[in-house]
């Protein structure tokens, strides 16, 4: 995955992150603001059409309270002039003329002087039955005015609809009394005055009596919800709100349903702003996000990509020599300047690394060449030794005695027969020693003949690479065991598996193979000698098998013992240069030394074993042939 890729992957997960962030602020916080804006609006709405509502019934008391302050109405509610009635009250412009639709005059006793109700809009006289026209009852609340000062005013629900109520006490042209009884004055609210209204309150209202059968399905819910709890209720579409309030009668039951539509204008305008702000927020982000994406590109991913490809050139040539030119004075410059550093550095530290490489290498070179011609001189010493001794134990002087005396005139007859006797046993016994020194040389030239055949083939590896080629594998165990000395043959039983016949050659150097056998043999036998003192006691068995490791086609060479066995701590370490279980000086390069040739001929070596005393296997993989 490119560095490009997460960077813009990041960028563009932080513009989303930020676009919802804004969006969720946008739905929860500004939209319902501009929402609560428009609740407000409508509640102000419903607020100036109660108003308007109430500046009419205010009006309306004004013109009762000029009608009932007066001295002719004074008096006609006390003696019920037919004067006044026929010249004043039979008029029906009177009616007009204060735009009512109803008058009646009442005594202190709730006795109708005289009443009319008057239909303006077809021009007739009506009957109401919420209001009687003969008395009202003494607790109605158009009879209670408990002072001179008092006003009544407020609706009632008629069958003829809505009727808009006041009642003042009856006065004299001075406003004082006894009042003599009250004046009540109604004005319906028809759709003409329900037009005016809602003119005059700049709203679109419409009113229904809650009482009527005229009320729709929301509204017949709404009148339900709101009963008389004074509180308002919003019913809203797509397009408007519809707030809805009840106002109550005079006998403070819910009277009127009011309902002032206002259009959405608020939130389609806050709708539209937030539209066009996640519109320009978009493009805004849009643009933000290409600028730092190329501004990325060319300030930072560029200069990373060229240092990268230099850093590959480098790796791929392998060549230190190669410098990256920069003058830039930003961090990537710095860098830059530190990655040359490091290589001339990395150059120097590699020059140092290979001088040591080469002294290491050349010592542990000497080292192996010196532990495998120690494993070929050890024999050859023992053989020279034993030839030393078999020849210290000749009898040469006796035998020049005996001649000397032969060779004497004066050697009586039967002491020279004695001689003679003894020379001819000496004679014979010098023959067999003779026959004996001679395969002893003969072991010994083969072991000359070993060790110089080490010395070509260290010196063949120090000129160039081993030269592989087919080897079979039984003649060159046969071999390996026949150079391991008399004395260990004497204790050690080898024995030959037949695979070794049949499994096939393998490639690799066989002066090198040998000396890993001979290695892996001579250490097979130093184990069981430690642990099985008796003659003939230990056993070290060879075979071999086909197998396959790393997909390639291998031998498997397989040297197990019954001797001392291998710690399991020990296992891991048995390959490290220098480490060893024996306590002689010059131990701890044979197994390392096999591990590093074996793998040079494209082999490996393995050992197992089930602990101390229970023996151990060592396993020498080579490619077949």
């Amino acid at each position: 995955m490119s560095l490009l890729y997460k960077i813009s992957t990041l960028l563009i997960a932080v513009f989303v992150l930020f676009g919802i962030f804004t969006y969720t602020v946008q739905q929860l916080v500004i939209l319902p603001s501009f929402l609560t804006l428009e609740t407000q609006d409508a509640q102000m709405d419903m607020e100036r059409a109660e108003q308007a509502i109430q500046r009419e019934i205010a009006a309306l008391a004004q013109a009762a309270g000029d009608w009932a302050s007066w001295n002719d109405t004074y008096r006609f509610i006390e003696d019920k002039n037919s004067e006044f009635r026929l010249s004043t009250l039979t008029r029906i412009g009177v009616l007009d003329q204060l735009r009512v639709d109803l008058l009646y005059f009442v005594d202190v006793a709730g006795n109708v002087v005289w009443s009319v109700v008057y239909n303006r809009q077809t021009g007739e006289k009506i009957s109401l039955q919420e209001l009687s026209d003969k008395a009202l009852p003494p607790d109605h609340p158009l009879m209670a005015l408990p002072s001179e000062t008092s006003t009544t005013k407020g609706l009632l629900s008629t069958t003829f609809g809505p009727l808009m109520v006041v009642s003042k006490p009856s006065l004299d042209s001075n406003s004082e009394g006894p009042s003599h009884g009250a004046l009540v004055l109604g004005r319906f609210l028809d759709p003409p005055t329900i037009r005016r209204i809602a003119k005059q309150a700049r709203v679109e209202l419409t009113v229904w009596s809650v009482q009527g059968a005229a009320l729709g399905t929301e509204q017949a819910a709404v009148a339900a919800e709101l009963g008389d709890s004074g509180e308002s209720a919003i019913r809203a579409n797509d397009s408007e709100n519809r707030i809805y309030q009840i106002l109550p009668d005079i006998f403070g039951k819910p009277a009127l349903l009011l309902q002032v539509k206002v259009p959405r204008l608020i939130s389609a305008e806050g709708s539209a702003a937030i539209r066009n702000a996640r519109i320009s927020l978009a493009a805004g982000a849009l643009l933000i996000l290409l600028v730092l994406l190329v501004g990325l590109r060319y300030l930072v991913l560029v200069p990373i990509a060229q240092l990268i490809m230099h850093a590959d050139e480098v790796g791929r040539r392998d060549d230190l020599s190669i410098r990256l030119d920069t003058d830039r004075r930003d961090e990537l410059g710095v860098l830059a300047r530190e990655f040359n550093q490091m290589v001339e550095r990395l150059a120097d530290a590699r020059k140092a690394l290979l001088e040591q490489a080469h002294q290491a290498g050349i010592a542990e070179l000497a080292s192996g060449v010196l532990h495998n011609i120690g494993n070929a001189i050890t024999p050859l010493k023992v053989r020279v030794a034993n030839l030393e001794s078999t020849l210290r134990e000749a009898p040469v002087a006796e035998l020049e005695m005996a001649l000397t005396e032969l060779g004497d005139s004066g050697t009586p007859d039967q002491r020279r027969t004695d001689l003679r006797e003894f020379t001819d046993l000496a004679a014979r016994e010098f023959a067999t020693l003779v026959s004996t020194t001679v395969e002893q040389i003969v072991d010994i030239a083969h072991q000359v003949d070993h060790v110089q055949k080490i010395l070509s083939d260290q010196e063949k590896v120090s000129r160039a690479a081993r030269v592989l080629q087919p080897v079979e594998i039984a003649e060159l165990v046969q071999e390996s065991v026949a150079l391991l000395g008399t004395d260990l043959h004497r204790a050690i039983q080898v024995e030959f598996d037949p695979s070794l016949q049949t499994v096939g050659r393998v490639l690799a150097s066989p002066v090198a193979l040998q000396q890993i056998l001979i290695n892996l043999l001579k250490n097979a036998a130093e184990s069981i000698r430690v642990c099985t003192p008796a003659p003939e006691a230990g056993r070290i068995e060879v075979s071999a098998a086909q197998d396959s490791r790393d997909a390639r086609a291998m031998i498997r060479l397989r040297v197990s013992d019954n001797g001392a066995g291998i710690a399991p701590e020990d296992l891991s370490r048995l390959f490290e240069r220098g480490f060893s279980t024996k306590s002689r000086p010059s131990s701890g390069q044979g197994l390392h030394w096999c591990s590093v040739t074996a793998a040079a001929l494209g082999g490996q070596i393995t050992i197992d074993s089930a602990g101390t005393g229970h023996g151990a296997s060592v396993s020498l993989w080579l490619p077949q042939a």
